[in-house]
């Protein structure tokens, strides 16, 4: 059973679209007072880590006798090296719970990438797995968007609310990372990869994404949004799309000359445009990078205490709680490169950049393929922007399991998957393997 490719698929199906539920969260206000710990989304999440985990090992344990299977899976190898120096790490944690917890994440999207890059062997796979992600995505913010128009207290854009302690179903930065790279992968889609069914996505995907990028208020979501979405209309949209692009930028800019020829909107620190903006911060605030300077200090101050081992997986700091912003608690670095250093270490860091360095060679090579692996190697430069500009002030796909790292991972499978096309790869795997390649 744990052989064929219904069963893979069937598993890598789920994992694309099980895994981003573990963003979500029972807002503080259903909560109950005394059972908290016992929150039936939290065994939810646990369950479907479990069935990722151990359905999808099982899947790539059946199949690792096969030349091919190892072929496809050595560029994570690097990957699952610092996974299990995550692993050792709760030796030393002060709370083993949380490393194991996010260890068990970081476990789940690397079993995801390896099942999609057994799946993803063929170009007509590969076109079914970018448009899953794209669904996926896309439900994720009609979800979100829906509680916001039907229970606005809920849904967790309203920032005010948030910071009067309050959450709702999603953080507004993990809602906002969602649309932003999904309304990326739709104009990818339709440009780069010139998929059939792209542009029906696109529209949709643009209303409803963006929609979630205004009620978000994430600015670097929306500032990555503009710069890697701006790049593949100016360089691979028609001369038509760019011409109404342009053209509509122009009549907005004349619409607002001619409301407020003043630009009182934009000068005005009280106006509506501005306070959207600045999120009611101040200058001093804003300079600081809202508040990054002091975490950044702080957690660069508890690294100091640890250099070479860290602090256990995902901990931030030798108690493992930290106040910063007047709360203490295990709070992520926002910044990737940062957040690994701390909790694992120099040792942790060099293995996961010889991880990523790896993973940048091996798909390289993607330039040399045909036409569909070009466009998967341009698919996969212009998200990996989107992903250095994110990581920079967030933690990205290290952090807790969202859809912007399952689509990270999701996107490391697809390219392993394609590598083997290339010329001369599939003929000297092939005299090498035992076995009949993968179908």
């Amino acid at each position: 059973m744990f052989r064929s490719d219904a069963y893979l698929q069937r598993i890598t199906t789920f994992g694309v679209w099980a895994l981003p539920i573990l963003t979500f969260t029972i807002p503080s206000r259903l909560e109950p007072s005394t059972f908290a710990s016992l929150d039936p989304l939290v065994m939810v999440k646990l369950l479907i880590l479990l069935v990722v985990f151990f359905a999808g090992s099982a899947a790539i344990l059946a199949r690792l006798p096969d030349a091919k299977t190892r072929w496809v899976l050595r560029p994570l190898y690097p990957f699952y090296l610092y996974f299990a120096w995550a692993i050792f790490s709760v030796l030393w944690t002060p709370r083993p719970a949380i490393s194991l917890w996010q260890a068990g994440g970081l476990a789940s999207l690397l079993v995801l990438a390896s099942l999609i890059a057994l799946v993803a062997t063929r170009q007509d796979r590969t076109e079914a797995l970018l448009r899953m992600l794209g669904q996926m995505l896309l439900a994720f913010s009609i979800f979100v968007i829906a509680i916001q128009l039907f229970v606005p207290d809920l849904s967790g854009l309203d920032r005010g609310l948030m910071m009067g302690g309050n959450s709702g179903i999603v953080h507004p930065t993990a809602a906002g990372a969602n649309a932003s790279i999904g309304l990326l992968i739709c104009v990818l889609c339709l440009f780069v990869g010139k998929y059939r069914w792209a542009l029906r996505g696109a529209l949709i995907g643009g209303v409803v994404h963006g929609t979630v990028l205004f009620y978000a208020s994430s600015r670097m979501a929306l500032l990555m949004a503009a710069l890697t979405v701006g790049m593949v209309l100016f360089f691979y949209a028609s001369n038509l799309v760019r011409a109404a692009t342009i053209s509509l930028f122009a009549v907005l800019l004349l619409v607002i000359v001619l409301v407020d020829p003043s630009f009182g909107s934009v000068l005005d620190s009280r106006s509506p445009t501005v306070q959207y903006i600045t999120r009611g911060q101040s200058a001093r605030q804003l300079t600081k990078v809202s508040g990054r300077e002091e975490m950044w200090t702080k957690v660069w101050r508890e690294y100091t205490k640890s250099k070479w081992i860290g602090h256990g997986y995902f901990i931030t700091s030798e108690e493992g709680r930290l106040e910063v912003w007047s709360l203490k608690t295990n709070h992520t670095a926002h910044n990737i490169y940062l957040q690994v250093l701390v909790s694992t270490g120099v040792i942790g860091l060099l293995f996961f950049l010889v991880a990523i360095g790896n993973l940048v060679v091996k798909f390289s090579r993607l330039v040399q393929g045909d036409r569909s692996m070009q466009n998967l190697a341009t698919t996969l430069a212009v998200v990996a922007i989107w992903y250095f500009g994110w990581s920079l002030l967030c933690v990205s796909f290290m952090g807790p399991v969202r859809s912007e790292s399952v689509v990270f991972f999701a996107l490391i499978g697809i390219a392993m998957g394609r590598l083997p096309s290339l010329a001369g790869e599939t003929s000297t795997t092939g005299r090498q393997a035992r076995t009949p390649l993968l179908t």
